[in-house]
C-alpha cells in the first residue's frame, strides 16, 4: 500500500481477545514502519469498543519499501512488508472517472460506440510500478471499505502493469502518468471510489456511498481529490439545480474527512453529449461552484474544462481524451502542490466574473483574475490526432504537462462562436463577439432583431449539451473558456 508524504501516517484497527475476561493494554500495542535502519513507532490509542488508532511520524517520500508491523506485548501480530510513501489521490465520481477497459470495454461491446471507438484509440496500460491502487467494490453492505475482487485475490493494493491496469480509471493512469514524470522518486497511490452510474446525493454525507467507500478513510492522509460526476444529475432539473449546494458540501466534506481544510480538489466539468436535458445546467453548477459563499476553503480547488477534449466522439457518454483531462488536472496539482496562496497561479481557462453593458450599445465581458491573460479565438481538434504526454523535465524543468498537449486546437481567423443574448422575454439570439484586451465585447449581430444590446438583460455562451463551434475563446495556458450564463450589469 502506499501512504501520503509528509503526513503523519494513521494506522487504524480492532483488537478483541478470546476471553473477555482479559484486558487490554494500550502501552503494550504498537505500530513500526521499518526501512534498513530506519524505524518509526508509536503506541495505541484505544477506543471503549476496541478501535485503535497508532500516529507515526511522518515521511519522506521514497521508491524502497518500508514494512508495517503491529505488535502486542512484544509479538507481531499483523505485517505488511511491502509500504510505500508517496502521494495519495482518490479517485471519485462516476462513469467517466471509473472508465476502464476491463468494465467497459469488453470484446464486441456496445461500449465501441459502433464503430466510434476502436480498441486501438484506446489509452495504453500504464506500465509503473511505482503506482499502485487499490479499487472499491460496487458494495454498500456494511460500513467497512469493501474491495474488488482484483484487490481482494491479490490480498494488497496492485502495482500498475499491463494486466492490472485494465481495471483502473483511463483518467487516473494518464494522471499519474504526468505526476510520475514530474517527480520519478515518488511513488504514486489511487484509492479508486468511483461508481458508474450513481448521482451525487450518494456521495454526500447520509448517502450510502459516502458511508462505506469515504467515511471508513477517515484519518488517512491524501495528497488530493480527482472527481467526475455530473450526468446522473443532468437527466432532470431538480438534481440538476441542486447540484451546485451538492457539490459544496461534498468538497467540504472530503476535507473534513481527510483532515486538510485546503486540500487540493480536482474536478471535470461535463463533457458535451446530448443525451440528457439538463447537461448545460450541471456544467453552471460546476461553475458556480468555485465561488459558492458555503465553500469553507475557496483555495486548492479547480475546475477542468472539457467541451475539447473528446476527439470527435461527443456521441458517446465515455468520450476519448482522458489523456487531456489527466495533463490538465496534473497541471492545476502540480501548481497546488507549488504553494500557491490563491488561484491566480493554477491554470484555468477564461472563467467569467460579470458582463456590464457599455455607452455605446455593447455588453463587455470580464474574467477572472489570472485566467484572462492571452484571449485568443482557436478552433478545437475534434479528431483522434489530439492528444497529451507527459514532457521531459530532464531537458526543462519549467516544463508543465500543459506542454504535452500536442495538436488539441488550431489557429484560425473566424470570428469567435457560441456567444448568445436574450432580453427579459427570454429569446436567445446570436450576438457578435471580439476579443479586446482582456475582455470580449458583445454587439448586435447581423440578422437579428436588435439594433444594438442596450435592453439585454442575460448573456450565454455556448450553453447546450453538445455545443459545435469552431471557434471558441482560449486563453495563454491554451484552456478554453467555460460556458457560462450570467445577468448584465
Amino acid at each position: 500500500m502506499v501512504f501520503q508524504r509528509n503526513q503523519p501516517l494513521v494506522v487504524k484497527g480492532t483488537v478483541k481477545f478470546a476471553h473477555a475476561s482479559k484486558q487490554i493494554d494500550a502501552s503494550k500495542l504498537s505500530a513500526t514502519l521499518a526501512q534498513g535502519k530506519m524505524t518509526a513507532s508509536a503506541t495505541a490509542k484505544i477506543a471503549k469498543n476496541g478501535s485503535f488508532t497508532c500516529t507515526l511520524n511522518a515521511q519522506k517520500a521514497s521508491l524502497e519499501s518500508y514494512s508495517l508491523q503491529v505488535k502486542y506485548d512484544g509479538k507481531v501480530v499483523t505485517e505488511l512488508a511491502k509500504v510505500y510513501v508517496g502521494d495519495v489521490f482518490v479517485a471519485a465520481g462516476q462513469s467517466n472517472m471509473e472508465l476502464n477497459y476491463t468494465q467497459y470495454y469488453p470484446e464486441n461491446s456496445a461500449n465501441f460506440g459502433n464503430g466510434i471507438i476502436k480498441e486501438t484509440d484506446l489509452p495504453k496500460p500504464l506500465v509503473d510500478k511505482n503506482v499502485k491502487f487499490v479499487i472499491a467494490d460496487h458494495d454498500v453492505k456494511n460500513t467497512d471499505f469493501p474491495l474488488a475482487n482484483v484487490n481482494l485475490n491479490a490480498g494488497a493494493w496492485l502495482n500498475a502493469d499491463s494486466t492490472n491496469s485494465l481495471h483502473l480509471s483511463y483518467l487516473t493512469q494518464q494522471f499519474a502518468l504526468q505526476l510520475r514524470a514530474k517527480h520519478p522518486n515518488v511513488p504514486v497511490g489511487i484509492i479508486q471510489t468511483a461508481w458508474g452510474g450513481t448521482p451525487i446525493r450518494r456521495h454526500v454525507r447520509g448517502g450510502d456511498i459516502y458511508a462505506n467507500h469515504i467515511a471508513p478513510l477517515k484519518d488517512f492522509h491524501v495528497a488530493g481529490v480527482l472527481w467526475y460526476q455530473g450526468c446522473d444529475d443532468a437527466m432532470n432539473f431538480a438534481t440538476a439545480t441542486e447540484y451546485e449546494s451538492q457539490m459544496t458540501a461534498l468538497i467540504n466534506q472530503y476535507r473534513t474527512v481527510f483532515g486538510r481544510k485546503n486540500l487540493p480538489f480536482l474536478y471535470v466539468q461535463l463533457a458535451r453529449w446530448t443525451n440528457y436535458q439538463y447537461t448545460q445546467n450541471v456544467r453552471e453548477a460546476q461553475r458556480t461552484t468555485l465561488d459558492n459563499a458555503n465553500l469553507q476553503d475557496r483555495s486548492n480547488v479547480a475546475m477542468t474544462v472539457s467541451l475539447d477534449t473528446d476527439k470527435g466522439t461527443s456521441a458517446l457518454i465515455h468520450p476519448l481524451g482522458k489523456d487531456i483531462l489527466g495533463a490538465r488536472m496534473a497541471a492545476q496539482y502540480l501548481a497546488m502542490e507549488n504553494g500557491t496562496k490563491n488561484a491566480v497561479s493554477v491554470p484555468n481557462g477564461p472563467l467569467i466574473e460579470r458582463a456590464r453593458h457599455t455607452v455605446d450599445g455593447k455588453i463587455a465581458l470580464s474574467f477572472q483574475i489570472g485566467t484572462a491573460s492571452g484571449l485568443k479565438a482557436m478552433q478545437p481538434n475534434y479528431t483522434k490526432s489530439a492528444s497529451a504526454s507527459a514532457p521531459d523535465y530532464t531537458k526543462n524543468s519549467k516544463a508543465t504537462p500543459l506542454d504535452g498537449i500536442s495538436n488539441i486546437v488550431i489557429p484560425t481567423t473566424a470570428a469567435l462562436q457560441g456567444f448568445e443574448v436574450a432580453n427579459s422575454s427570454g429569446q436567445w439570439v446570436p450576438a457578435n463577439a471580439i476579443i479586446r484586451g482582456n475582455q470580449v465585447v458583445l454587439s448586435a449581430a447581423n440578422g437579428t432583431p436588435l439594433d444594438n444590446l442596450s435592453g439585454i438583460t442575460q448573456v450565454r455562451y455556448l450553453f447546450s449539451g453538445n455545443p459545435k463551434c469552431a471557434s471558441i475563446l482560449y486563453n495563454d495556458f491554451n484552456l478554453p473558456a467555460s460556458p457560462f450564463i450570467t445577468i448584465v450589469e
